[in-house]
């Protein structure tokens, strides 16, 4: 029950939806689809008596009208599978493109995609997001319509059966047993005695799907790391230990794999026995009524085609029991990342003044631990200040309360007006062109003319000529380069705060100095703030704070 409450709460709010009306509609007209080919395939039943009872009795008048016949049959079988299925995988992407578009809404929402990684964050976010969304859409839909459609041929083949098996008499203890549609009783205990059997085997499978997921994420995950840091990794001569780690992660998919293909095989060997065999059970079951002359030969291949059809339609679970359970392991994974983001409280909101200020504040790890303890600082529009101290105190973590993404403090917290922007130590440059690296986050681009202007300021203008020019601007520009390309960003928006954690750390003290003055001529209207170990640039502020002050590390 658990897993059926995941699964509506994934499902639920998309097909409960009005505006997803066309979504029923192409649903429904693939399983009537479906339906209409299971009654296609009872008069395909009804073929096979007529032909089989012609070739006995070499009735060739009879025999090349229904080969015809069943070449229109299997004409608009193969239609009507083809359209059925064709119908059914655009319900799926349109499903995956709402899963896949909530799911962003929700990782993004209250800075959820940063915040967990403070916490027990859920492995591999990016995978469940792209994979598993794409599991949920095309299972779910497979499994529904695959369901519907064997209990269509259920019932469909049912009636059929019962009438063709007749009324078998069978001897017990001196007397006549006689048993109504006895083929319909055998079709459903084989199927019984099967989906035990298969249950037995295959239990664990639903782990084993779930371990598999998480080390192929693993694995990817760690692939891109390794991509993203090449620079270092090449630099420091890493090869071997960055390749002894990637042989250790994908060791960990091998041994789950081996551990899933041996339960997959003793479940194979059981399904396959199980469906091989169901192929003869209606024939050697039909003998006594074949013998008793209630059915002919032609009437033996009718019950052989029925009895498969309900069979199949009874053994649904067993012939679907691999896609169930890696249907609920992707279930399982994405209702574990929803309740994780459910956990995040709502991200406080800091009160707006007419400058930044806080007072009394006290700042935590995500694990509570005190870091910063009556904190009073003020910045005046238009004014600049500097805070210093000693690594590890805490103060790029105060950066972060004031940018609103930090919520574990307490006490006063108040920013100014207008915009609030905060340029990091470590500038994010995405994938695109130059001049989308340097409007971000902006959607809209910057003009040309601004772009060269800002590239300029810094000491940029020898990549003017690149606006326009794609690749990995992360992997092609230096420290130093990509944080003067981070300032431009400032010097474009306009922000009326802009604060700095370490944001020239990788330039010379001399042109960080100049950096600065370049900053504070390009937003004379802003109030700046900044973290720095940079002696050269305390000349620059209009005052200096050491946060050593505020520490709450208690002396030895």
């Amino acid at each position: 029950m658990q897993l059926l409450r995941q699964f509506w709460r994934l499902a639920g709010p998309y097909w409960c939806d009005r505006q997803n009306w066309f979504s029923w509609v192409l649903l429904g007209t693939s399983i009537a689809a479906s339906m209409t080919m299971v009654e296609i395939t009872v008069w395909l039943n009804e073929w096979n008596r007529e032909f089989y009872d012609a070739l006995a009795e070499l009735k060739v008048d009879l025999i090349y009208p229904l080969l015809f016949e069943f070449c229109g049959l299997v004409a608009v079988i193969v239609l009507l599978v083809v359209y059925a299925d064709w119908l059914a995988q655009l319900v799926q992407i349109r499903w995956r493109k709402w899963i896949t578009e909530h799911l962003l809404g929700r990782w993004f929402d209250n800075g959820n995609y940063y915040r967990m990684t403070l916490g027990n964050e859920p492995d591999n976010p990016d995978q469940r997001i792209a994979e598993d969304a794409r599991l949920l859409a095309t299972d779910s839909v497979e499994l529904f319509v695959g369901f519907i459609k064997s209990a269509a041929v259920l019932i469909a083949f049912a009636s059929v059966l019962w009438e063709l098996s007749g009324n078998i008499a069978i001897p017990w203890d001196g007397e006549q047993i006689h048993i109504a549609g006895y083929l319909f009783w055998v079709a459903l205990i084989y199927a019984i005695v099967g989906t035990g059997i298969t249950q037995l085997f295959g239990h664990r499978l639903h782990g084993l799907n779930f371990e598999q997921q998480r080390k192929e994420a693993n694995f990817r995950a760690s692939l891109l790391r390794k991509r993203d840091s090449a620079e270092q990794i090449a630099l420091l001569k890493g090869e071997r230990n960055e390749r002894a780690q990637l042989n250790s992660s994908f060791a960990d998919i091998v041994s789950n794999w081996r551990a899933l293909m041996n339960r997959r095989k003793n479940l194979g060997l059981v399904v396959h026995t199980y469906h091989d065999t169901a192929k003869m059970v209606p024939l050697f079951a039909g003998i006594p009524a074949m013998m008793a002359e209630i059915i002919t030969l032609g009437g033996l291949f009718q019950v052989r085609m029925a009895f498969m059809k309900v069979y199949a339609g009874f053994s649904w679970f067993v012939h679907s029991y691999d896609d169930l359970t890696r249907w609920s392991a992707t279930v399982a994974r994405l209702g574990q990342f929803l309740d994780e983001m459910d956990k995040q409280a709502p991200l406080p909101t800091p009160a707006q003044g007419d400058k930044l200020n806080c007072q009394q504040l006290d700042l935590f790890t995500p694990a509570g631990q005190p870091l910063l303890s009556n904190v009073d600082l003020t910045l005046p529009p238009q004014s600049q200040l500097l805070l210093s101290g000693v690594s590890g105190l805490g103060k790029s973590t105060l950066l972060r309360a004031f940018a609103g993404i930090w919520p574990f403090y307490q006490g006063e917290l108040q920013l100014g007006h207008g915009q609030v922007m905060l340029m990091p130590q470590k500038p994010y440059l995405p994938t695109g062109s130059l001049r989308q690296c340097i409007s971000y986050p902006s959607e809209q681009c910057y003009p040309d003319s601004d772009c060269r202007a800002a590239l300029a300021a810094v000491g940029l203008s020898h990549l003017s000529i690149d606006l326009d020019y794609q690749c990995e601007w992360q992997q092609r520009l230096s420290g130093g380069e990509q944080q003067r390309l981070s300032l431009v960003r400032a010097i474009l928006a306009q922000p009326d705060t802009l604060i700095l954690d370490e944001a020239t750390s990788s330039v010379d003290e001399a042109g960080a100095s100049v950096l600065m003055q370049t900053l504070r001529q390009q937003l004379p209207e802003a109030s700046i703030l900044m973290v720095s170990h940079q002696r050269s640039l305390v000349s620059q502020f209009d005052n200096e704070v050491d946060l050593g002050r505020f520490s709450s590390a208690q002396p030895a």
